[in-house]
């Protein structure tokens, strides 16, 4: 066989390959892309959950200080006064409560 023959046929051949090889790439590239997009959504997600979960964790980061603050002796009957004006309504006998009640 001449030599420039099997230089043909050996192109032929890496033709064939080569027209196999390619969408098999192409759809490799595209999961991969997929998955890479994927994964971005996700952690997108995930980054906006963990801010809501960091809010709700200070909110009761501030109720736990302010309910060991009135765990303390000396603040027992301040945290009593709190509760009887806001929750029960009560005032002192020479304390005036005020109501505004907003124009409809």
């Amino acid at each position: 066989m001449p030599k420039d023959q099997k230089l043909k046929l050996k192109l032929k051949k890496n033709n064939k390959a080569l027209l196999f090889l390619v969408p098999i790439m192409a759809i490799a590239l595209g999961v991969c892309l997929y998955n890479f997009i994927a994964v971005q959504v996700e952690i997108s997600q995930k980054n906006s959950e963990l801010q809501q979960i960091a809010a709700q964790r200070e909110v009761v980061d501030a109720e736990n200080e302010m309910l060991i603050r009135y765990s303390k002796e000396e603040n027992k009957s301040e945290y009593i006064e709190e509760i009887a004006r806001d929750k029960l309504g009560y005032a002192k006998p020479e304390e005036r409560i005020y109501y505004i009640v907003p124009a409809d």
